[in-house]
């Protein structure tokens, strides 16, 4: 890779304060906005962790098609800071978009939680949730930076460590939660935290959402008490459309635009981890999800080593890693963007080959996954949190939220990739018969092609009904389960066009009762089986990767460090 240039404006000098004017006083809105990002990250992550767990196993959705719905609620999330920041920069200022999109986000989390469970509720609740949810991004995290002036700019660090702190904070905890609440009778489920939250009745789908919707409503309110002690920079109006619209303006969202691009396929791979694809996978019965010395985790739980990781790796790369590399080579923000995309490809190798195991019937530790979330964890360091401080030093002052909205559309193309690649994978089965008892057999069309250890879905009104050991409908959740959802083949049976079902976690044959409606069913397996799904994300990225060092040797970088310009207002 060609070194870039490198240009740092005339201001870029820290402005040194005089110490009679030096205020080492935190700005009292601080405590406020720390509380609300808490509450606020414990119910979004709490959301994510248990959505696609949700969908496959009580709503009985394909694994796809979950994977497809999920990222599209991640990409809607993602899409609506763009409105947000337009409504935050030209209209109403950050504090009342936050206030007001908090009570539209708080809303749909109580239609998630306490709404009949699926269908329709689901999809409004869900979509209020992306909506609100997409309103603040923009607007959070500079409302920190709102907060100071040349007085006190020296805790603006301290005070952002606060910030990051709550957010890791509120995601592992409410990772290490939902699960649980969602389903205590894992096996694998933290035996203390199962065991009372049974004792107290607050177990199922109502709680493990009703948990998140009430700490929302805990983020609307914190945010609301501290109304009257936050600094406010009022919104600039159609100067805003004048900075957006410049010559240099359009430059920089060119600019950006084109390295965002390369970033939205980091997080088509990224998200995946957060409660979807990884967890799925994680959900076998062949992980053996014992960390030792007597501790386990649930499949949805794995995702919190990624916080962890997150807070532990950051000083290996600032003062080991980032200083080591500048002794080989200057170290610039597009190299780091460049290592980090064929490193995320890296992480998806590793869940690729634990696929392969699982499929071929193999017990694998969860230390492997673990070592994935490890290289991942490296990955976002040098992609995602590089690409936002980047984003940041170039932003001007008043389109500062817009810029942070354009970084975070990136997610929002990156989910609609990986909704794409899930819903394009499946390839329609015509099935002709089901036959039901302790072993179920279905009839195909043509079984050529077919292994062990494949998926295969069912949908639409089969007539066919999970069973009990005794003969009796299987029920959960106060709800009928049905031949739906994603299924294991485990064994192929060539001469008569059949295949035996098992499930997909425990591997063990399924019981049915019913008459089978081939009119009325859907049938269908993935174009991408097993390892393969994995390795199609890796070999993607690292074609991207390689793309990406050409296109960068033609990006100049700029670095543009403002001054305090003195218009915010108590």
């Amino acid at each position: 890779m060609s070194q870039p240039a490198a240009e740092v404006s005339e201001s870029a000098a820290p402005v040194s304060t005089p110490a009679a004017e030096r205020d080492d006083k935190m700005p009292a809105g601080i405590p406020y906005i720390v509380a609300n990002e808490f509450a606020e990250r414990f119910c979004y992550y709490g959301i994510n962790a248990i959505l696609t767990i949700y969908m496959t196993q009580s709503l009985q959705l394909g694994q796809a098609d979950a994977t497809a719905w999920h990222s599209t609620f991640k990409g809607a999330a993602y899409f609506f800071p763009l409105l947000g920041a337009i409504v935050s920069d030209v209209f109403w200022g950050k504090s009342r978009t936050i206030m007001t999109f908090s009570l539209v986000y708080a809303t749909g989390c109580a239609v998630v939680a306490f709404a009949p469970q699926g269908g329709l509720s689901l999809f409004i609740g869900l979509f209020l949730v992306a909506f609100g949810t997409g309103g603040i991004k923009p607007c959070v995290s500079t409302n920190v930076g709102d907060q100071f002036t040349s007085k006190n700019q020296h805790l603006i660090e301290r005070a952002f460590s606060y910030f990051y702190l709550a957010i890791n904070a509120g995601s592992s905890i409410s990772i290490y939660l939902c699960p649980t609440l969602l389903t205590p009778k894992d096996p694998d489920a933290p035996k203390w935290l199962a065991n009372w939250l049974m004792s107290h009745n607050m177990t199922g789908p109502r709680w493990a959402f009703g948990i998140p919707a009430i700490m929302m409503f805990v983020a609307t309110f914190a945010f609301w008490m501290g109304r009257k002690k936050f600094a406010v920079v009022p919104p600039v109006g159609k100067a805003w459309l004048k900075e957006v619209f410049s010559k240099e303006g359009v430059k920089l969202i060119a600019r950006l635009s084109l390295i965002y691009f390369f970033v939205a396929c980091f997080w088509a791979l990224w998200d995946q981890s957060n409660g979807q694809t990884w967890t799925l996978q994680a959900q076998s019965s062949l992980m053996d999800k014992n960390l030792g010395l007597g501790i386990k985790l649930q499949a949805a739980q794995i995702q919190v080593v990624n916080g962890l990781f997150i807070l532990a790796m950051v000083p290996v790369f600032t003062f080991g890693i980032f200083p080591l590399w500048a002794k080989f080579t200057k170290v610039t923000p597009l190299r780091k963007i460049a290592v980090g995309l064929f490193t995320i490809a890296g992480s998806f190798l590793i869940v690729s080959r634990v696929e392969a195991r699982i499929q071929a019937g193999e017990t694998v530790s969860v230390w492997w996954q673990i070592l994935a979330y490890v290289v991942l964890t490296a990955s976002e360091i040098l992609v995602s949190i590089t690409a936002l401080e980047y984003s940041y030093k170039q932003a001007p002052l008043r389109i500062k939220s817009f810029i942070m909205a354009l970084f975070l559309l990136s997610t929002f193309f990156g989910n609609m990739m990986t909704a794409s690649v899930n819903h394009a994978m499946i390839r329609p089965l015509k099935a002709t018969s089901v036959e039901t008892g302790a072993a179920t057999w279905v009839t195909l069309e043509d079984v050529s092609g077919f292994v062990k250890g494949q998926k295969i879905d069912f949908g639409g009104e089969t007539g066919v009904t999970m069973a009990n050991a005794d003969g009796t409908p299987m029920v959960k959740d106060e709800k009928t389960l049905k031949l739906a959802g994603t299924y294991l083949v485990a064994e192929i049976d060539q001469d008569k066009k059949r295949v035996q079902l098992m499930d997909v976690v425990d591997r063990k044959p399924i019981a049915t009762i019913g008459s089978f409606e081939a009119g009325k069913a859907e049938t269908s397996t993935y174009k991408l089986v097993g390892p393969q799904y994995f390795n199609f994300f890796a070999g993607a990225m690292a074609a991207v990767g390689v793309i990406f060092i050409f296109v960068a040797m033609f990006i100049k970088e700029k670095t543009f460090v403002r001054e305090d310009e003195g218009d915010a207002k108590a």
